[in-house]
């Protein structure tokens, strides 16, 4: 398999393969602390393979465990310590893990769960043994699984195969030439963009730089960090990279090795555009498309200066090689050039479906029969241009706000489990073509007393409980009732004119 032939490939270097603040591991550490844990899962749980629970963020060890796993022929699934005890919980149920790694010691109920200092006993005794590669996870195997929002109010695993990923390096890897070799791994682990460094950056012997949330949080020590990484390759949404550019120290002084931006996640601005071309005239500014379903990134291109003058937005790319790209009409019949529909991927890198979700599975994925290949209903609109395809938004309910991909029926009925909330209608608060936030109105079930700032408080603190941080609304206003259309539903038009 690519991935941990690379790995072992420049385990035989002295390239370091990851760098978090003062700590480091190279190749060697990376290949030889994956072997161990591999060895571990083979040991105690012979011809098992159910996908293994790692649960942490940033930790250097997590990476080994992932990469153990699937050197023991097992998927992961990796979630963050952002994410709420009660979908944790949720997750865990739906996978129902044999084996777990808890790098926080909230006790992820599986069969064996390894504590961080249980890892490390695991990495000492086992150290030197070199698993079989007739072990590894191959071909139709899963390689990962990403619990991602559900409209129904819980959580939906996205598997994505082993020929998915491969599929997905030997398309895109073109797109990472570079004159150096540290890419940028700011995104969490549970979120299909660090799917970019942590496969093929690691496949391709690059060195990622990576830091915990709360780094990305204190621009000092955000700087001080970027100022001695000598990245090469920046890989984020375009929010954070918007985050940094708030500071005037955000300049190919900063970062003069940097020589390309790839984004993804999220609507790319003109705005940003601008702003990069000005503070690093020398780097490539590319922007991308893709959902997790489909392997991460699915189209690319590098971003122009007619294209950032254009009044049209900035275009997702056209669909790489292998990619087959659709505007569908409701009906599903293929519309014209510059008619906006649905926008359907076909290609090797589409997932199988949604895990132990065939209902789920069904109603978003087909194959096509005269491509032979598996496709795809995003849910997104878009419209062609000669071969290149510009993002119109969402057709649904579903949004991206930070790079995250948000169902805002999933925060309506976790708000509707808050203590005296009967109802709550959620809009998304665009700022030009990008989501910015999201706001909030419920319906209370009986009236509190409460100033709408000390309400507003009360219910983001329990609502904090049921999902994560980055799906809580930045507004909540209550009101007493929701007007309606003619069909009865929620008029969110006219909600909109509350804003």
């Amino acid at each position: 398999m690519f991935l941990l032939e690379g790995i072992k490939k420049y385990a035989e270097t002295d390239r370091l393969a990851l760098v978090n603040g003062e700590k480091s591991m190279s190749y060697a550490e990376l290949d030889a602390e994956s072997e161990a844990f591999a060895a571990w899962l083979l040991e105690t749980f012979p011809g098992d393979k159910t996908p293994v629970v790692i649960y942490g963020h940033k930790e250097m060890a997590l990476l080994p465990c992932a990469y153990g796993a699937l050197k023991a022929g097992r998927a992961y699934v990796p979630i963050d310590i952002t994410v709420p005890a009660d979908r944790v919980k949720q997750i865990v149920e739906e996978v129902c893990p044999t084996a777990a790694v808890d790098f926080c010691g909230t006790g992820i109920d599986a069969e064996r769960t390894l504590s961080a200092d249980e890892l490390e006993d695991v990495f000492r005794k086992y150290r030197g043994v070199e698993v079989p590669r007739s072990a590894w996870a191959s071909g139709s195997d899963y390689a990962y699984i990403l619990f991602t929002s559900g409209s129904t109010g819980k959580p939906k695993g996205v598997t994505i195969m082993i020929s998915n990923v491969e599929n997905f390096d030997r398309e895109f890897s073109p797109w990472l030439e570079s004159r150096g070799h540290v890419m940028l791994s700011q995104a969490s682990y549970s979120f299909d963009l660090s799917v970019l460094p942590v496969w093929l950056g690691m496949a391709h012997g690059f060195t990622l730089h990576t830091f915990e949330k709360s780094v990305g949080e204190d621009f000092a020590e955000l700087f001080s960090r970027l100022g001695k990484s000598d990245i090469s390759v920046w890989v984020s949404t375009p929010s954070f990279a918007e985050m940094c550019c708030s500071s005037d120290r955000f300049d190919e002084k900063l970062l003069p090795s940097l020589d390309r931006f790839i984004f993804c996640g999220e609507v790319l601005t003109h705005r940003l555009v601008d702003e990069l071309f000005r503070r690093f005239p020398k780097a490539k500014v590319i922007n991308t498309y893709g959902p997790t379903e489909s392997t991460v990134l699915v189209s690319a291109v590098e971003v122009t200066a007619e294209m950032a003058a254009d009044e049209r937005s900035i275009p997702v790319g056209e669909p790489l090689p292998e990619v087959t790209f659709r505007i569908a009409d409701e009906d599903g019949r293929e519309l014209p050039e510059g008619e906006e529909g649905e926008l359907l991927i076909i290609s090797k890198s589409v997932s199988a479906g949604y895990f132990k979700r065939p209902d789920l599975t069904e109603k978003s994925f087909f194959t096509d029969e005269k491509l032979g290949k598996r496709g795809y209903h995003t849910g997104d609109s878009a419209y062609r241009l000669g071969n290149m395809y510009y993002y119109r938004g969402r057709i649904d309910n579903q949004i991206k706000l930070n790079g995250y991909r948000i169902e805002i029926e999933d925060v309506e009925k976790n708000l509707a489990l808050v203590s005296n909330v009967a109802r709550a209608a959620v809009l998304p608060v665009y700022d030009g073509e990008t989501i910015r936030s999201l706001t909030a109105f419920v319906i209370l079930e009986e009236p509190d007393g409460l100033a709408n700032l000390e309400r507003a408080v009360k219910i983001k603190r329990e609502l904090r409980e049921l999902i994560p941080a980055y799906m809580v609304p930045r507004r909540i206003t209550a009101v007493e009732s929701f007007p309606l259309t003619a069909n009865d539903k929620i008029d969110k038009k006219k909600l909109r004119e509350l804003l």
